[in-house]
């Protein structure tokens, strides 16, 4: 017996260019870009350059834009939908669209000279990220009234991420990187017969660099993405875009990226799920500054690099003392050890031969997070102890117990991998890497659109107000398919 295939829920391409210019977002930002004080009028608005950048992402090229647009039925298509708006939205004061439609050596000149200037750039994503999270709030995420608690955070309060590198258009020059005697780095050039040169002799990124990661050494440019979803197909929202400045610093830039999306949107997140990059400092920097709870796994140890397992006790787990713990009994005081065992805070022993075991693994049953006077978080967590004479609370904190402590936040996890949370919100990091996978697949040859940093920057934005854009279509297509019918009187 065969099996119906479930109808696609994919655009067309008009569909996908009337979701982009029916999206209140790309007009706001628009609206960023002042015109131009002296000189001839612009021709064509912001709002509409910046769409071009948009549809380039749809039709994988700039130059393809053009001849896309230069067609009558799609130069249409556009100027209706921006006339509806303009009707629906006259709040928004859209400029009314030109009589032609804009090539590709006005976005290229727009590109170069207005968007991707410092502070017009900075002010674009920033104003991208207060519009996103407002449109995740009209979704039903990111809300401080929403459900879950710090003990249970629910999937729809959760921000996640990841970083991406991106090819540059030009094979990179023949470098190193020379270390000063302040400790910072320059890249030195090198000729053919490897001597030291002023600048490469054939075209290069100057702002491509290699970059590190759990695959190895990439070179390109590394760019980060924060993220909230809901449970259904089509529901991603793109809350944030940055650019890693160099090498080792993806880290510290989702850090700042992250803090910039908590700033709007507040209490409505409950915790953040990021890899490996972040460490110990960095997950406590979070906790505290923001007080959220951070999920990610647990870095191996030198005796397991690369582990792979099925549940955290297995193989080499990592170990973290964390001491014992005293309660009274009937028979006199009892003593119990407890780890971090791969994070999981756990009763542990010795075996026969004197080996460290895990006799259990605690059940987290409450999160304290009071604020200090210096207006940082501190996080508490309660834990049951099981004991013969009677089980007993035990209170852990994941922060650093003393000056310089990265330990104790790189090992010990709130929510660790292997229970029932971890396994419903970590899985969210892979729709991130399929977000970045889908900015990838619009580019040519798996190379950048752009040559330098701010220009890509630009276009991975680009793209997160395209899926933005796609997002709320299908969000209005559902609310209109489940509106119920208006019978003429």
């Amino acid at each position: 017996m065969s099996r119906r295939r479930a109808r696609s829920t994919g655009l067309t391409t008009m569909e996908q260019v009337r979701a982009v210019f029916r999206l209140p977002a790309l007009y706001q930002l628009g609206a960023l870009v002042e015109r131009r004080p002296v000189g001839r009028p612009a021709e064509f608005p912001p709002y509409l350059l910046l769409a071009y950048g948009v549809l380039a992402r749809v039709f994988r090229s700039g130059a393809r834009v053009e001849i896309e647009l230069a067609q009558a039925d799609s130069w249409s298509v556009i100027v209706d939908t921006v006339e509806q708006m303009r009707r629906e939205r006259p709040d928004l004061e859209i400029p009314a669209p030109p009589r032609r439609a804009p090539g590709w050596d006005a976005y290229k000149y727009a590109r170069n000279r207005r968007f991707t200037a410092p502070e017009v750039l900075e002010d674009l994503c920033e104003e991208f990220t207060e519009l996103a999270v407002a449109q995740a709030q009209d979704a039903g995420l990111l809300r401080a009234d929403g459900p879950g608690s710090l003990c249970h955070p629910h999937r729809s309060r959760v921000v996640y991420g990841d970083g991406t590198v991106v090819s540059p258009l030009y094979r990179p020059p023949a470098a190193k990187r020379v270390k000063e005697e302040d400790g910072s780095t320059r890249t030195v050039y090198l000729d053919a017969a490897g001597n030291e040169i002023d600048a490469p002799r054939k075209r290069h990124d100057p702002d491509s660099a290699e970059h590190h990661g759990h695959t190895g050494p990439v070179h390109g440019q590394n760019f980060v993405g924060l993220y909230a979803r809901g449970d259904g197909p089509h529901q991603r929202i793109v809350l944030a875009v940055d650019r890693v400045p160099r090498p080792g610093a993806e880290a510290e830039t989702a850090v700042a990226l992250f803090k910039r999306v908590h700033d709007v949107a507040g209490s409505g997140i409950q915790a953040a799920v990021y890899d490996g990059a972040w460490r110990g400092r960095h997950i406590n920097d979070v906790m505290e500054t923001c007080g959220v709870v951070v999920i990610n796994k647990v870095h191996s140890t030198s005796r397991s690099p690369g582990r792979r397992r099925t549940t955290p006790a297995e193989g080499n787990p990592r170990w973290y003392a964390l001491g014992t713990w005293e309660h009274d009994t009937a028979s006199g005081p009892c003593t119990h050890t407890l780890a971090a065992v791969d994070g999981a805070v756990s009763e542990v022993g010795l075996d026969a031969e004197g080996a460290p075991v895990v006799l259990a693994r605690l059940v987290r049953r409450q999160v304290k997070r009071p604020r200090r006077k210096n207006g940082r978080y501190h996080f508490t967590a309660g834990y049951t102890v099981p004991c013969p004479a009677g089980e007993f609370l035990a209170w852990i904190t994941p922060h650093p117990q003393h000056e310089g402590d990265t330990g104790r936040p790189d090992a010990v996890r709130l929510i660790a991998e292997g229970e029932d949370d971890f396994k419903n919100l970590f899985p969210l990091r892979s729709d991130s890497e399929s977000h970045n996978s889908g900015f990838k697949r619009t580019l040519l040859v798996d190379r950048a659109a752009s040559l330098g940093g701010r220009r890509q920057l630009l276009d991975f934005l680009c793209f997160g107000l395209l899926t933005n854009a796609l997002t709320a279509h299908h969000a209005a297509a559902a609310a209109n398919s489940a509106a119920p019918l208006r019978l003429a009187a």
